[in-house]
Protein backbone atom coordinates (compact mmCIF):
# COMPACT_ATOMS: atom_id res chain seq x y z
CA UNK A 1 0.00 0.00 0.00
CA UNK A 2 1.75 3.15 -1.22
CA UNK A 3 0.27 6.15 0.61
CA UNK A 4 -0.04 9.75 -0.51
CA UNK A 5 2.09 12.04 1.67
CA UNK A 6 1.35 15.71 0.84
CA UNK A 7 3.75 17.00 3.51
CA UNK A 8 7.48 16.95 4.19
CA UNK A 9 8.16 15.82 7.73
CA UNK A 10 11.24 16.67 9.79
CA UNK A 11 12.54 16.43 13.35
CA UNK A 12 13.52 19.62 15.21
CA UNK A 13 16.08 18.94 17.96
CA UNK A 14 16.61 21.09 21.05
CA UNK A 15 19.28 21.09 23.76
CA UNK A 16 18.30 20.79 27.42
CA UNK A 17 18.15 24.62 27.66
CA UNK A 18 15.82 24.62 24.62
CA UNK A 19 18.51 25.97 22.29
CA UNK A 20 17.80 24.84 18.74
CA UNK A 21 20.15 22.12 17.45
CA UNK A 22 18.75 22.09 13.93
CA UNK A 23 16.11 20.39 11.83
CA UNK A 24 16.59 16.98 10.23
CA UNK A 25 14.55 15.57 7.36
CA UNK A 26 12.52 12.43 8.04
CA UNK A 27 12.84 9.58 5.55
CA UNK A 28 10.11 7.32 6.85
CA UNK A 29 8.55 4.09 5.63
CA UNK A 30 4.84 4.89 5.92
CA UNK A 31 3.50 1.60 4.58
CA UNK A 32 3.50 -0.35 7.90
CA UNK A 33 1.28 2.24 9.61
CA UNK A 34 -1.00 2.37 6.59
CA UNK A 35 -1.26 -1.43 6.51
CA UNK A 36 -2.03 -1.49 10.21
CA UNK A 37 -4.66 1.26 9.92
CA UNK A 38 -6.37 -0.56 7.08
CA UNK A 39 -6.47 -3.81 9.08
CA UNK A 40 -7.68 -1.94 12.18
CA UNK A 41 -10.79 -0.70 10.39
CA UNK A 42 -11.34 -3.95 8.51
CA UNK A 43 -11.45 -5.73 11.88
CA UNK A 44 -14.22 -3.34 12.95
CA UNK A 45 -16.18 -3.89 9.73
CA UNK A 46 -15.71 -0.26 8.70
CA UNK A 47 -13.59 -1.01 5.62
CA UNK A 48 -14.31 -3.75 3.08
CA UNK A 49 -11.91 -6.66 2.63
CA UNK A 50 -11.63 -5.85 -1.06
CA UNK A 51 -10.96 -2.50 -2.66
CA UNK A 52 -8.66 0.26 -1.53
CA UNK A 53 -9.51 3.88 -2.20
CA UNK A 54 -6.11 4.93 -0.93
CA UNK A 55 -4.25 5.97 2.20
CA UNK A 56 -2.72 9.34 3.00
CA UNK A 57 -0.51 10.69 5.80
CA UNK A 58 -1.15 14.08 7.41
CA UNK A 59 0.32 16.05 10.33
CA UNK A 60 -1.68 16.45 13.52
CA UNK A 61 -0.96 20.05 14.45
CA UNK A 62 -0.06 20.93 18.03
CA UNK A 63 -3.09 22.57 19.65
CA UNK A 64 -0.97 25.29 21.33
CA UNK A 65 1.79 26.00 18.82
CA UNK A 66 0.00 25.35 15.53
CA UNK A 67 1.79 24.84 12.21
CA UNK A 68 4.44 23.59 11.54
CA UNK A 69 4.64 21.95 15.00
CA UNK A 70 3.01 18.54 15.30
CA UNK A 71 1.76 16.56 18.27
CA UNK A 72 1.74 13.48 16.04
CA UNK A 73 0.46 12.45 12.66
CA UNK A 74 -2.55 10.61 11.31
CA UNK A 75 -3.22 8.09 8.58
CA UNK A 76 -6.45 8.59 6.63
CA UNK A 77 -8.15 5.74 4.78
CA UNK A 78 -10.33 7.02 1.95
CA UNK A 79 -13.80 5.56 1.43
CA UNK A 80 -15.87 5.81 -1.71
CA UNK A 81 -18.63 8.36 -1.11
CA UNK A 82 -17.96 8.59 2.64
CA UNK A 83 -15.68 10.64 4.91
CA UNK A 84 -12.24 9.09 5.41
CA UNK A 85 -11.38 7.03 8.47
CA UNK A 86 -8.36 8.28 10.43
CA UNK A 87 -6.04 6.94 13.11
CA UNK A 88 -3.60 9.12 15.03
CA UNK A 89 0.01 8.10 15.77
CA UNK A 90 2.42 9.66 18.30
CA UNK A 91 5.68 11.54 17.77
CA UNK A 92 7.46 8.66 19.52
CA UNK A 93 7.45 6.80 16.20
CA UNK A 94 10.39 9.04 15.28
CA UNK A 95 12.49 8.33 18.36
CA UNK A 96 15.05 6.40 16.28
CA UNK A 97 15.28 9.26 13.77
CA UNK A 98 15.93 11.70 16.61
CA UNK A 99 18.54 9.36 18.11
CA UNK A 100 20.42 9.14 14.80
CA UNK A 101 20.29 12.93 14.43
CA UNK A 102 21.63 13.34 17.97
CA UNK A 103 24.46 10.91 17.21
CA UNK A 104 25.48 13.02 14.21
CA UNK A 105 25.51 16.09 16.47
CA UNK A 106 27.75 14.28 18.96
CA UNK A 107 30.16 13.41 16.13
CA UNK A 108 30.26 17.05 15.02
CA UNK A 109 30.82 18.28 18.58
CA UNK A 110 27.55 20.21 18.84
CA UNK A 111 26.22 17.81 21.46
CA UNK A 112 28.05 16.01 24.24
CA UNK A 113 27.66 12.24 24.57
CA UNK A 114 24.98 11.60 27.17
CA UNK A 115 23.66 15.16 27.05
CA UNK A 116 19.89 15.40 27.26
CA UNK A 117 17.91 16.67 24.29
CA UNK A 118 14.30 16.83 23.12
CA UNK A 119 12.67 16.67 19.71
CA UNK A 120 9.47 17.79 18.00
CA UNK A 121 7.93 16.68 14.72
CA UNK A 122 7.38 19.44 12.17
CA UNK A 123 5.70 19.34 8.77
CA UNK A 124 5.53 21.56 5.69
CA UNK A 125 3.28 21.26 2.62
CA UNK A 126 4.90 19.30 -0.18
CA UNK A 127 4.88 21.19 -3.50
CA UNK A 128 2.36 19.65 -5.86
CA UNK A 129 3.95 17.27 -8.36
CA UNK A 130 3.42 18.07 -12.04
CA UNK A 131 0.79 15.89 -13.76
CA UNK A 132 2.00 12.72 -15.47
CA UNK A 133 2.34 12.99 -19.28
CA UNK A 134 -0.82 11.74 -20.91
CA UNK A 135 -2.87 12.16 -17.75
CA UNK A 136 -1.93 8.78 -16.25
CA UNK A 137 -3.75 8.25 -12.95
CA UNK A 138 -2.10 5.96 -10.40
CA UNK A 139 -4.31 4.15 -7.88
CA UNK A 140 -3.64 1.70 -5.07
CA UNK A 141 -4.33 -1.95 -5.81
CA UNK A 142 -3.91 -3.79 -2.53
CA UNK A 143 -5.06 -7.40 -2.89
CA UNK A 144 -8.32 -8.54 -1.32
CA UNK A 145 -7.85 -10.04 2.11
CA UNK A 146 -8.54 -13.77 1.63
CA UNK A 147 -10.68 -14.22 4.76
CA UNK A 148 -13.38 -16.88 5.05
CA UNK A 149 -16.21 -17.12 7.60
CA UNK A 150 -15.60 -18.89 10.94
CA UNK A 151 -16.59 -18.52 14.58
CA UNK A 152 -13.96 -16.87 16.77
CA UNK A 153 -15.87 -18.06 19.84
CA UNK A 154 -15.26 -21.64 18.74
CA UNK A 155 -11.53 -20.97 18.37
CA UNK A 156 -11.30 -19.27 21.75
CA UNK A 157 -13.12 -22.17 23.40
CA UNK A 158 -10.55 -24.62 22.03
CA UNK A 159 -7.37 -22.68 22.78
CA UNK A 160 -5.31 -21.12 25.56
CA UNK A 161 -3.48 -17.77 25.53
CA UNK A 162 0.31 -17.76 25.29
CA UNK A 163 2.20 -14.68 26.43
CA UNK A 164 0.50 -11.29 26.77
CA UNK A 165 -2.51 -11.13 24.47
CA UNK A 166 -3.27 -7.48 23.63
CA UNK A 167 -6.89 -6.85 22.55
CA UNK A 168 -5.57 -4.36 20.01
CA UNK A 169 -3.75 -7.14 18.14
CA UNK A 170 -5.55 -9.31 15.62
CA UNK A 171 -5.99 -12.76 17.27
CA UNK A 172 -3.64 -15.47 15.98
CA UNK A 173 -4.27 -19.16 16.69
CA UNK A 174 -1.45 -21.69 16.32
CA UNK A 175 -1.85 -25.44 15.88
CA UNK A 176 0.24 -27.43 18.41
CA UNK A 177 1.91 -29.37 15.59
CA UNK A 178 3.48 -26.11 14.40
CA UNK A 179 5.34 -25.65 17.69
CA UNK A 180 6.28 -29.34 17.81
CA UNK A 181 7.74 -29.21 14.30
CA UNK A 182 9.54 -25.92 15.03
CA UNK A 183 11.04 -27.37 18.23
CA UNK A 184 12.20 -30.49 16.43
CA UNK A 185 13.81 -28.44 13.66
CA UNK A 186 15.47 -26.09 16.17
CA UNK A 187 16.99 -28.94 18.21
CA UNK A 188 18.23 -30.66 15.06
CA UNK A 189 20.15 -27.47 14.17
CA UNK A 190 21.36 -26.69 17.69
CA UNK A 191 23.86 -23.84 17.68
CA UNK A 192 22.79 -22.62 14.22
CA UNK A 193 19.82 -20.48 13.29
CA UNK A 194 17.17 -22.25 11.24
CA UNK A 195 13.77 -21.20 9.98
CA UNK A 196 10.50 -21.96 8.26
CA UNK A 197 7.53 -20.32 6.54
CA UNK A 198 4.34 -20.20 8.60
CA UNK A 199 1.23 -20.96 6.57
CA UNK A 200 -2.45 -21.04 7.38
CA UNK A 201 -5.76 -19.26 6.90
CA UNK A 202 -7.48 -15.97 7.60
CA UNK A 203 -10.98 -16.09 9.06
CA UNK A 204 -13.70 -13.55 9.76
CA UNK A 205 -16.33 -13.83 12.47
CA UNK A 206 -19.63 -12.93 10.85
CA UNK A 207 -21.16 -11.55 14.05
CA UNK A 208 -18.35 -9.33 15.37
CA UNK A 209 -16.56 -8.73 12.01
CA UNK A 210 -13.32 -9.63 13.84
CA UNK A 211 -10.55 -10.96 11.64
CA UNK A 212 -8.22 -13.66 12.94
CA UNK A 213 -5.50 -15.94 11.63
CA UNK A 214 -4.82 -19.63 12.10
CA UNK A 215 -1.29 -20.98 11.61
CA UNK A 216 -1.86 -24.55 10.49
CA UNK A 217 1.65 -25.68 9.51
CA UNK A 218 5.20 -24.63 8.83
CA UNK A 219 7.29 -25.29 5.73
CA UNK A 220 11.00 -25.69 6.55
CA UNK A 221 12.97 -22.92 4.82
CA UNK A 222 15.25 -24.58 2.30
CA UNK A 223 18.24 -23.01 0.54
CA UNK A 224 19.06 -20.76 3.51
CA UNK A 225 22.46 -19.87 4.97
CA UNK A 226 22.50 -20.10 8.76
CA UNK A 227 25.15 -19.24 11.32
CA UNK A 228 24.91 -18.99 15.09
CA UNK A 229 23.85 -15.32 14.80
CA UNK A 230 22.04 -14.97 11.48
CA UNK A 231 19.74 -16.73 9.04
CA UNK A 232 19.79 -15.59 5.42
CA UNK A 233 16.88 -16.36 3.10
CA UNK A 234 17.54 -16.61 -0.65
CA UNK A 235 15.28 -16.36 -3.72
CA UNK A 236 15.33 -20.18 -3.89
CA UNK A 237 13.91 -20.26 -0.36
CA UNK A 238 10.76 -18.44 -1.40
CA UNK A 239 10.40 -20.43 -4.64
CA UNK A 240 10.65 -23.75 -2.78
CA UNK A 241 8.15 -22.62 -0.13
CA UNK A 242 5.69 -21.46 -2.79
CA UNK A 243 5.95 -24.81 -4.58
CA UNK A 244 5.41 -26.72 -1.32
CA UNK A 245 2.38 -24.57 -0.50
CA UNK A 246 0.81 -25.37 -3.87
CA UNK A 247 1.49 -29.08 -3.46
CA UNK A 248 -0.40 -29.09 -0.15
CA UNK A 249 -3.48 -27.88 -2.03
CA UNK A 250 -5.40 -26.81 1.09
CA UNK A 251 -6.00 -23.17 0.22
CA UNK A 252 -3.48 -21.96 2.80
CA UNK A 253 -1.58 -18.69 2.49
CA UNK A 254 1.74 -17.44 3.95
CA UNK A 255 1.08 -16.01 7.43
CA UNK A 256 4.67 -15.24 8.42
CA UNK A 257 7.91 -16.97 9.29
CA UNK A 258 9.70 -18.72 12.16
CA UNK A 259 13.37 -18.72 13.00
CA UNK A 260 15.42 -19.92 15.95
CA UNK A 261 17.68 -18.04 18.32
CA UNK A 262 20.45 -20.32 19.68
CA UNK A 263 20.68 -18.30 22.88
CA UNK A 264 22.57 -21.02 24.75
CA UNK A 265 25.36 -20.76 22.16
CA UNK A 266 25.42 -16.95 22.40
CA UNK A 267 25.67 -17.14 26.20
CA UNK A 268 28.37 -19.81 26.04
CA UNK A 269 30.46 -17.68 23.68
CA UNK A 270 30.09 -14.68 26.01
CA UNK A 271 30.69 -16.84 29.11
CA UNK A 272 27.47 -15.59 30.72
CA UNK A 273 26.58 -16.94 34.15
CA UNK A 274 23.34 -18.95 34.57
CA UNK A 275 21.82 -16.11 36.61
CA UNK A 276 22.65 -13.46 34.02
CA UNK A 277 21.17 -15.67 31.30
CA UNK A 278 17.79 -15.73 33.06
CA UNK A 279 17.52 -11.93 32.98
CA UNK A 280 19.07 -11.42 29.53
CA UNK A 281 16.81 -9.72 27.00
CA UNK A 282 18.13 -12.07 24.30
CA UNK A 283 16.48 -15.04 26.02
CA UNK A 284 12.95 -13.97 25.08
CA UNK A 285 11.12 -11.37 23.01
CA UNK A 286 14.26 -10.36 21.10
CA UNK A 287 13.78 -9.36 17.46
CA UNK A 288 16.80 -7.88 15.70
CA UNK A 289 16.96 -5.20 13.01
CA UNK A 290 17.71 -7.97 10.48
CA UNK A 291 14.59 -9.82 11.64
CA UNK A 292 12.52 -6.68 11.11
CA UNK A 293 13.97 -6.30 7.60
CA UNK A 294 12.89 -9.83 6.66
CA UNK A 295 9.43 -9.17 8.08
CA UNK A 296 9.06 -5.89 6.22
CA UNK A 297 10.30 -7.26 2.88
CA UNK A 298 8.68 -10.72 2.80
CA UNK A 299 5.61 -10.36 5.04
CA UNK A 300 4.43 -6.73 4.83
CA UNK A 301 0.71 -7.28 5.44
CA UNK A 302 -0.44 -6.20 8.89
CA UNK A 303 -1.88 -9.64 9.66
CA UNK A 304 1.52 -11.34 9.21
CA UNK A 305 3.49 -12.53 12.23
CA UNK A 306 6.94 -13.83 13.08
CA UNK A 307 7.73 -16.53 15.62
CA UNK A 308 11.06 -17.06 17.37
CA UNK A 309 12.12 -20.34 18.97
CA UNK A 310 14.31 -19.42 21.95
CA UNK A 311 16.83 -22.16 22.73
CA UNK A 312 18.23 -21.33 26.17
CA UNK A 313 20.37 -23.28 28.65
CA UNK A 314 18.19 -22.61 31.72
CA UNK A 315 14.75 -23.73 30.49
CA UNK A 316 13.00 -25.78 27.83
CA UNK A 317 12.50 -24.28 24.39
CA UNK A 318 10.16 -21.26 24.43
CA UNK A 319 8.37 -19.39 21.66
CA UNK A 320 7.90 -15.65 21.16
CA UNK A 321 5.63 -14.04 18.59
CA UNK A 322 5.99 -10.62 16.95
CA UNK A 323 3.68 -8.58 14.75
CA UNK A 324 2.70 -5.17 13.44
CA UNK A 325 1.22 -3.06 16.23
CA UNK A 326 0.40 0.47 15.10
CA UNK A 327 3.12 0.31 12.45
CA UNK A 328 5.91 -1.05 14.69
CA UNK A 329 7.06 -4.66 15.04
CA UNK A 330 6.31 -5.53 18.66
CA UNK A 331 6.19 -8.66 20.86
CA UNK A 332 2.67 -10.03 21.02
CA UNK A 333 0.75 -12.99 22.39
CA UNK A 334 -1.10 -15.76 20.57
CA UNK A 335 -3.50 -18.63 21.23
CA UNK A 336 -2.40 -22.26 21.21
CA UNK A 337 -5.09 -24.54 19.83
CA UNK A 338 -5.85 -27.92 21.36
CA UNK A 339 -5.66 -29.35 17.85
CA UNK A 340 -5.63 -28.19 14.25
CA UNK A 341 -9.09 -27.19 13.06
CA UNK A 342 -8.89 -25.78 9.51
CA UNK A 343 -11.87 -23.55 10.16
CA UNK A 344 -14.07 -26.19 11.75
Amino acid sequence: MTPTVPYRFAIALFAEDQTSLGTFAVEHDWEPVCEWTRLHYQRRGELPLDGDDGASVHPHWDASLGEPWCSGYRVEMARNGQPPLAFRFPNSHFRDVASMAASSLVESGRLTAGERYSYVLVAYPEPAAPPEPGGLRVTNASPRMPARPASIADYLRRSSPQGEVDPGDMPVFVAPQVLEDAARQTRACEGTETGSILIGSLWRDEQSHELFAEVTAQIPAEHTAGTNVKLTFTPKTWSAASAALQLRGRGEIPIGYMHSHPVRTWCKDKKCTPESQKSCRLARDFFSADDVTVMRAAFPRAYCVAMVANDTAFTDLTFSMFGNRQGLIQPRGFYLLEESSHGA
